[in-house]
């Protein structure tokens, strides 16, 4: 789950398609469907493989380590809360 989290958008948006488009050919009853399914699944696996790939991050490590440094930000705590005062008593 932690490598799905950390695609991009455009590549967690493509995995279910892929994922969708398999189910759709599994459980299709019609045998032409079935094989317009499998040819958009192929389709989307191609451009799956070829976005992750030519994605920026896999390109560069070192411009890998520097957008996890980026991304690493430090958690401030909250403000105190201040208990509300009645004013009904003065």
């Amino acid at each position: 789950m932690e490598f799905f989290n950390s695609l991009s958008l455009d590549l967690k948006m493509l995995v279910v398609a892929i994922a969708g488009c398999a189910l759709l050919a599994l459980f299709s009853g019609n045998a032409k469907a079935e094989k317009r399914y499998v040819l958009i699944l192929a389709l989307l696996a191609i451009g799956g493989v070829y976005r992750f790939t030519h994605s920026p991050v896999a390109a560069d490590p070192a411009e890998a380590r520097l957008a996890a440094a980026r991304a690493s930000q430090v958690v401030t705590p909250p403000p105190k809360h201040v208990p509300l005062v009645s004013t009904a008593a003065k």
